[in-house]
């Protein structure tokens, strides 16, 4: 048995694979068409590039799906014409303002490779960004002469990646538990809204919502049955504003909203509105289904178009309007303005 696989393994030693050599093409003819087949089912556009023109010496057959425009058409065209932005990687990817330097820079040969996305336009007049990756081309006396590089259609990377940074900016201005706004969010917009009410010479009010007795809450119950009372006072406040206001939380059992075009009376509604929902609310302890309620108190301060208040200020008028709420009585809304309640 020992010999009859001695002489099997040897037999299949002697059909050893042919040299890579006799797989390669013999002619240059040959050589152009193997690079030419290999150039027509590339996914990228291969190209070279004359600085003194601007146009492509050659371009591959892909070049017709990247950008539509045939070999012919392109060979003729200033590449500069289709793009709309550029980004720069070395650059940190910012948009560059002018080609004029980056161009010097790149025939004098300081560049060694080239690596940059355009927004460039098809000829269906899609919009599409596109890699492009290329190194020096050098003549036969050794100056260069342009580029040789590829193009790459990333449009679908660029968009995941600007989803993925509105989606990172999204939750940084959100507060996680409740869904509101930031704090930060807050002060941003009530300073905004200040400036522009005195351009449409218009009234902008502010109020903040403190829970009452919130401690006992998380003491009594936990801080899981405290965060769902948060978030369920939070969609209370969000469901009694308009798309122009914005509510946030800006920390622990605190709220804020700012209310641009509402003047005192106006204000005064939503918070009522506002105070008296979370007063009929009832919230469930766990299995047990022990129901309990909680309320808040609301003060509110608001600036007309004539008044020179910054965020600060208001929103410390509003603060001291919630000490009032807080130290008289509880589940209140106070305000220096007189208000019809009838």
């Amino acid at each position: 048995m020992a010999k009859k696989a001695t002489a099997t393994l040897k037999g299949y030693a002697r059909k050893a694979p042919k040299p890579a050599e006799e797989y390669l093409p013999q002619t240059i003819a040959d050589l152009k068409a193997e690079l030419s087949l290999l150039a027509s089912y590339s996914t990228d556009t291969i190209y070279r590039l004359r600085y003194d023109t601007m146009q492509y010496d050659y371009v591959s057959p892909s070049v017709v799906r990247l950008l539509g425009f045939s070999q012919e058409e392109i060979s003729k065209m200033n590449i500069r014409s289709l793009i709309l932005e550029t980004r720069m990687v070395a650059a940190a990817m910012k948009p560059v303002e002018s080609f004029l330097a980056l161009e010097e820079v790149r025939k004098r040969g300081d560049v060694n490779k080239w690596q940059a996305d355009y927004l460039m336009r098809t000829k269906d007049g899609r919009k599409i960004w596109v890699s492009d990756i290329s190194y020096p081309w050098f003549g036969e006396s050794g100056a260069i002469i342009g580029s040789v590089g590829s193009l790459r259609d990333i449009t679908d990377r660029v968009e995941a990646e600007e989803s993925a940074k509105a989606e990172i900016a999204r939750l940084a201005d959100t507060d996680r538990l409740t869904g509101l706004s930031s704090r930060a969010v807050f002060f941003t917009k009530l300073e905004d809204e200040l400036r522009r009410i005195k351009r449409n010479r218009e009234d902008l009010s502010v109020m903040i919502i403190d829970m009452d007795h919130f401690k006992n809450v998380n003491n009594n119950y936990g801080q899981a049955v405290g965060d769902k009372v948060l978030q369920g006072v939070a969609k209370i406040i969000q469901s009694c504003l308009r798309e122009t206001d914005t509510g946030a939380r800006i920390g622990g059992e605190e709220f804020s909203v700012v209310l641009p075009e509402t003047p005192a009376t106006g204000a005064y509604w939503v918070a009522e509105r506002i105070r008296s929902s979370v007063a009929k609310e009832t919230f469930a302890l766990g299995e047990e289904n022990h129901l309990f309620g909680c309320t808040a108190s609301i003060g509110i301060a608001s600036a007309r178009f004539d008044q020179n208040l910054d965020a600060g200020e208001l929103f410390k008028i509003a603060d001291q309007r919630l000490y009032i709420a807080k130290h008289t009585g509880r589940n209140q809304v106070s305000m220096d303005e007189i208000v019809d309640v009838h």
